[in-house]
């Protein structure tokens, strides 16, 4: 590879990182000036679906945290029984015995563990949880 083509893919690579990452992320004009307008908008788009392709779009695996953000907008849960529930996620991260557990399920039961020790519920799983 030359060094002109792996200098776009690096281009290309960060214009999908920061898509992913950044809050706001740079747009195009920002790149083109960044590889010094040795590359055209169509180029780096190019390049953007290229690396998205050859990762058959699998750039993120959603985590147990995340299947606890979307069961707190539907439970509402008191600020405590959440932090107890990230905290029992946390504490799975540390236990190689559970990579093999999803993390919906991780989610779920640090939930249902946290309503058990917060709140005595035992069987509270709402219709909407499930």
């Amino acid at each position: 590879m030359d060094r002109a083509t792996l200098q776009l893919v690096a281009v290309g690579a960060m214009f999908v990182a920061s898509k992913y990452e950044e809050v706001v992320p740079p747009n195009l004009p920002d790149y083109k000036f960044i590889a010094d307008n040795a590359y055209s908008k169509n180029e780096i788009l190019k390049m953007e679906k290229d690396i998205l392709i050859a990762l058959e779009f699998d750039i993120t695996v959603p985590s147990a945290y995340s299947f606890l953000l979307r069961f707190k907008k539907v439970e509402k849960p008191t600020e405590k029984l959440f932090y107890l529930a990230q905290y029992l996620i946390e504490l799975t991260l540390m236990e190689q015995k559970m990579l093999v557990y999803q993390p919906s399920l991780i989610a779920a039961s640090a939930l249902y563990l946290a309503k058990k020790i917060l709140l005595r519920e035992i069987g509270k799983w709402t219709p909407k949880l499930q």
